[in-house]
């Protein structure tokens, strides 16, 4: 973005501005002028969760590293920018170079969530891209879908040119070479959809006519000329080393999964019944434990992150699982870095495990029943079991957790009374555990969603159980929970279980009602207080389709909206499946059963293992600045904050200065306890949209750091926008920084257009002299008149209605007065 551009001036008005100005660490900015292809990475949600999915990373990295491909970030727009964007006539564009989404060669969207499909239609909108792929001509960019909601593209086909199946990093490098050939030889894009339907994991809607299905009320696509009756998904070859990016994108604000998370594994051999991703996923494929360990090192350093996790499925399912975190926590405790593992069974959970974890700080400790009862559990095949859960349980209290989070859901096939009450009887077991443990109850937060049939999966042929039903089953929880003080419940929204399934189980007759609801406003429909119900009701309604139809059972036999779309696991495996599920029996997961006895998946080289390689950990990096003191010392520093820093709350500023400090080696004091943090003390928070010339920040080391060396490491490890200028060790006994302050000098100016209607100087010091922001007794604002600058020097805590912010608004009327006014300076005792 930059930083003078048409963005620039609708920014003040919207709620987080950072999310749209890029200029992150690590962030590749290429000359759009000197590319063969320019690739648009889409996300269709806001940046805080688009920039959490490891997805859009791996491509991210891995596409920038062809000299001859830009490939640049964009999300989507927060409802308070798209109604800026729409009235200035803004195109939505790209966060590194601002290049609208009408000039990219290619618009690759992540599909990770079905609810997110009416914001795909808001960035194809703003981005000045026809919604359909009908309505697109020769000079368009081509518009691609991959991720997990892509293996049912049904209600959005439409949408898309293509759908891409499987690891993207396998197949999407070669679509985006092909295309870029495709447009070199103007081939017309009625010809370029056949030759591209030809790559392997490509499917291509346009080439698919859609007619009813016998025995369901459902529509299904058949192949046209050209069209391969059966799309397979691609799959990396040699996933145990294939790419993972190591220098990353360092996000400038918080994000949901703030961290560096390495894929230790993709896939998960459990296959439980009602779980979609093991089968989009499969098969289960773990990463080289030297591997994982060298790029979580790097990644660290690079990144400056003080988290880090690995990530999987199941990733108590890597066969060397034990060894990595060993070998890791050696490396991390030392520079007290956390790390966490993401969906952990109980049946992995050992001491030595949780006492690993625990060498640096408690992260979350997370379990998943799923179901109240070891016979529903058996339904699904969770293989769990009561023993288990309690073994985790008390490992984790006696660990010193008092925080535990359960995970359930209702609505599951052939569930009853007794399984609800099992919920009940689980949690409390929890609880009295818990207290018996560590002396008092400990919190339980539980979180219950509602099942819903997934395509793909042994529950596909299944309905879903009325909204009604859910509600009772929800409150009967709610209700049997409310006696217990230290147990929070949390349910998933009924509306949107619904909505996801009726778009997770549609056909093509959808997409018109996904338009014309998106016409009546849906946007962000997975978030709870953006779901327009009333929107959706009148959009079916007008397509006269009843949503109720897409929640029912459907025959075994019956062709499906998604059969051409193949995950490697065999439709009559997933029949086989549900019928076990119905007897109450328990299937034996992939690694646990031989191939001949299953016959459920076309490939079995996979079980193969790779042999480990034997990867060297990087070398330990460069020491850190200074030498080592005889005892504790105290620095203060200054530094700036301008251009696209101005956009950052001031938490967001302390997290983008503590990383530069990780990754510039400026060891700083940790504070004692279960989560140690960096020993700073900073200034008076600016608030967002102001920029300051001369900051102060305080931080204590044990080491002699001398100016000069700080200044040049410092200033390389930082993003754009903030600098430090000095650094000087401050005199045993010195005041804190709290104490020396004095005042905080201001300044505007007043000229600009900005501030408002222009006026005469004995006008402004009018205007000045009628403010009465200080009460009786408190010290009142000083200002003066520098030629074009007005300067104000208040306290270092103004009280409320003396903020510069409340004396700049009363006195100039603008809407946005932290965006007008500059901080020049923290005033300080000698």
């Amino acid at each position: 973005m930059s930083e003078k551009g048409p963005l620039a001036r609708v920014l003040a008005r919207v709620e987080k501005p950072g999310r749209y100005v890029g200029g992150e660490w690590n962030e590749i900015r290429k000359d759009p002028a000197r590319v063969r292809t320019k690739v648009a990475l889409a996300f269709p949600d806001v940046y805080e969760i688009g920039m959490s999915y490891l997805g859009q990373k791996i491509l991210y990295a891995l596409l920038n590293r062809d000299r001859s491909v830009l490939a640049e970030r964009v999300f989507a727009p927060w409802p308070d920018l798209e109604r800026e964007l729409r009235a200035a006539g803004i195109p939505l564009a790209s966060l590194e170079n601002g290049i609208p989404l009408r000039a990219f060669d290619i618009v690759g969207f992540s599909l990770l969530y079905e609810l997110n499909d009416s914001n795909v239609l808001t960035m194809l909108d703003l981005g000045g891209i026809p919604l359909t792929s009908a309505e697109r001509g020769e000079d368009d960019p081509w518009v691609i879908a991959g991720g997990p909601a892509a293996f049912n593209p049904e209600p959005v086909a439409d949408l898309f040119d293509l759908v891409f199946l499987g690891d993207g990093e396998e197949g999407f490098p070669e679509i985006v070479k092909a295309v870029s050939g495709l447009r070199e030889r103007r081939v017309p894009r009625r010809d370029a959809l056949r030759e591209l339907a030809r790559i392997d994991g490509v499917y291509v809607p346009s080439l698919y006519r859609v007619e009813a299905g016998t025995g369901s009320p459902l529509v299904v696509p058949r192949p046209g000329p050209g069209a391969p009756a059966t799309v397979h998904k691609r799959l990396v070859k040699d996933f145990s080393r294939s790419f993972f990016p190591e220098k990353i994108v360092v996000p400038s604000l918080r994000v949901v999964f703030d961290r560096v998370a390495l894929e230790a594994a993709r896939g998960c051999p459990q296959s439980c019944r009602f779980c979609q991703a093991s089968s989009l996923y499969f098969p289960h494929r773990p990463k080289d434990p030297g591997f994982v360990r060298r790029t979580a090192l790097r990644s660290l350093r690079q990144t400056g992150y003080e988290d880090a996790s690995l990530s999987a499925l199941s990733v108590g399912d890597h066969p060397d699982l034990e060894r990595i975190v060993g070998a890791l926590m050696e490396d991390l405790a030392r520079e007290k870095i956390s790390l966490s593992l993401s969906s952990l069974r109980p049946g992995r959970l050992s001491r030595d495990l949780v006492e690993n974890i625990l060498k640096v700080r408690k992260t979350g400790f997370t379990l998943v029943p799923e179901a109240g009862t070891e016979r529903l559990r058996a339904v699904i095949d969770k293989k769990l079991d009561d023993h288990e859960i309690r073994d985790a349980l008390t490992f984790a209290f006696e660990g010193g957790w008092k925080l535990v989070k359960l995970y359930f859901m209702v609505g599951l096939p052939t569930e009853t009374a007794e399984d609800l009450a099992g919920i009940v009887d689980l949690v409390r077991s929890t609880v009295e555990l818990g207290r018996s443990i560590l002396g008092s109850a400990p919190r339980i937060h539980v979180s219950v969603s509602s099942f819903i049939p997934k395509p793909h999966t042994p529950f596909q042929w299944l309905g879903m159980d009325d909204e009604a039903v859910l509600a009772d089953k929800q409150a009967f929880i709610r209700s049997e929970l409310r006696r217990f003080r230290s147990v929070e419940v949390k349910t998933h929204p009924l509306a949107t279980s619904v909505l996801e399934a009726v778009f997770s189980r549609g056909d093509r007759r959808l997409g018109p009602v996904l338009v014309d609801a998106w016409k009546r406003g849906a946007r962000f429909d997975g978030w709870d207080d953006k779901l327009d119900t009333g929107a959706w009701k009148d959009a079916f309604a007008a397509a006269g389709i009843d949503p109720r139809d897409y929640l029912k059972p459907l025959p075994l036999d019956a062709p499906l909206p998604w059969d051409p779309l193949a995950t490697g696991l065999k439709k009559s495996l997933l029949a086989r499946e549900l019928a076990a599920a119905l007897r109450g029996e328990r299937t034996p997961g992939c690694l646990e059963r031989s191939c001949a006895e299953c016959q459920g998946c076309d490939t079995r080289s996979w079980k193969r293992r790779a042999r480990p390689a034997a990867i060297a950990p990087p070398p330990l990096p460069a020491g850190p600045a200074g030498e080592t003191a005889d005892g504790i010392l105290r620095y203060r520093a200054v530094y700036s904050k301008r251009g696209k820093a101005r956009y950052l709350s001031h938490i967001d500023l302390i997290h983008v200065i503590q990383r530069a400090f990780r990754r510039a080696g400026i060891e700083v004091r940790k504070t004692q306890g279960f989560h140690p943090k960096m020993d700073f003390a900073y200034g008076p928070a600016l608030p967002l949209g102001m920029e300051a010339r001369r900051e102060v920040l305080e931080f204590r080391s044990g080491r002699r750091i001398e100016a000069a060396e700080f200044l040049r490491r410092i200033n390389r490890s930082l993003p754009p926008g903030v600098r430090f200028s000095s650094l000087e060790q401050l005199p045993a006994g010195a005041p804190s920084l709290a104490n020396a302050m004095e005042g905080l000098v201001y300044s505007v100016d007043w000229k600009s257009a900005d501030a408002g209607p222009a006026r005469t100087a004995a006008g402004l010091r009018a205007a000045l002299g009628s403010f009465k922001a200080a009460p009786a007794g408190a010290p009142s604002p000083d200002f003066a008149l520098r030629g074009r600058r007005l300067i104000l020097t208040l306290p270092p805590l103004p009280t409320k209605g003396a903020r510069v912010q409340d004396i700049v608004q009363a006195v100039f009327g603008v809407e946005a007065p932290a965006f007008l006014v500059r901080r020049d300076r923290v005033v300080l005792r000698n």
